[in-house]
């Protein structure tokens, strides 16, 4: 059985993913009895499409973004075309846009009107148009899946949809930004300003030139909306939820948390009070006896609180492109192997 991929989106993440649907494709073959054909890929100057599937080991060596899909195009006289949303699933990898979701929600729909499952790393449309998007994939039969958009390598949606099948989530807290993690247990473990850490991090290739996604606990908050909407079924939006990122955080105030025996992490949490959901994202200081207290580095952790099977936590997960492309593969075996 072959299944037909259209990407969106040719950065970092998306090559990870080519890399890693070249190196495992006898594993996928064998183990779950089916093989992935990307047909089409879709950048900025528009796509390119093959229906015979693109020459992936080719495509690697073309390098990244638009430019490669570009030497690409001219190395095999393919000519961009407008793009086509024809074949099983889209894997929407294009750059978070949480003011508008564009371009992935145009993507999106126009992939699931013709009734393709969707599987997707960016976390813009999902923030923007979570009830819209489900909507539409419960009228045209399309299937959803985003544990890419929801910390990466750390399966949060998985243990939610199905360790904790059958539970009653009432509470979910996560460490669920890895460049805010390790610039806060750096500052704790050496000592140092958030801006030295911050330096560091940018240096060790952690954190982006521009890091106020993730220091001032937007991406945080992007994460735990989808895991809140997910599983408690709120509607919120990105403006619902209240974010304090770690900006302004001292190292005295990391010291005083230490000399007090906690550990002062950027918390992300979920929670029904009385009909109302609220999601909120802040540091906060944690007992040693917390199960995230000790999270440290660029791991991220999240822990569910059921009323079932009380807490279970996980922690751990790649925080790189190549966790992300991951988990976005993970994602599209599990949809075919449930109908295989």
């Amino acid at each position: 059985m072959q299944k037909k991929i259209i990407l969106t989106g040719y950065g970092t993440v998306a090559k990870e993913l080519i890399k890693l649907i070249i190196h495992n494709e006898a594993l996928i073959k064998e183990k779950y009895g089916f093989d992935l054909l990307v047909t089409g890929i879709v950048g900025s100057k528009g796509m390119i499409y093959e229906e015979k599937g693109i020459k992936l080991s080719s495509l690697i060596d073309f390098g990244t973004g638009s430019e490669a899909l570009s030497r690409y195009s001219e190395y095999f006289k393919l000519p961009f075309t407008e793009p086509i949303f024809q074949g099983d699933v889209l894997i929407e990898c294009t750059p978070t846009n949480i003011e508008t979701g564009e371009p992935a929600l145009g993507y999106i729909q126009k992939s699931m009107e013709n009734g393709m499952d969707i599987v997707s790393v960016s976390k813009g449309a999902l923030v923007k148009s979570f009830d819209k998007i489900k909507t539409q994939a419960a009228k045209h039969g399309s299937r959803l899946k985003y544990s890419g958009a929801t910390a990466a390598a750390l399966p949060t949606l998985d243990i939610g949809e199905y360790s904790l099948a059958g539970c009653t989530i009432t509470r979910i807290e996560g460490i669920l930004n890895g460049t805010s993690n390790f610039i806060l247990a750096s500052m704790s473990e050496n000592n140092l300003s958030l801006e030295e850490a911050l330096k560091i991090a940018q240096e060790k290739g952690i954190a982006e030139a521009n890091p106020a996604l993730d220091v001032q606990g937007f991406d945080t908050a992007c994460k735990i909306l989808l895991l809140a909407n997910g599983f408690f079924g709120s509607s919120l939006l990105i403006d619902d939820v209240k974010i304090k990122g770690i900006e302004q955080v001292t190292k005295e105030d990391i010291q005083e948390a230490k000399q007090n025996g906690r550990t002062l992490k950027l918390l992300a949490s979920a929670y029904k009070e009385a009909e109302n959901v609220i999601v909120e994202v802040k540091p906060c200081e944690l007992e040693s006896e917390h199960p995230l207290a000790h999270v440290n580095g660029t791991n991220k952790g999240v822990v569910f609180e059921t009323i079932e099977m009380g807490a279970v936590c996980a922690i751990g997960g790649a925080s790189h492109p190549r966790g992300a492309a991951a988990a976005a593969l993970k994602d599209v075996i599990n949809l075919y192997r449930e109908t295989t």
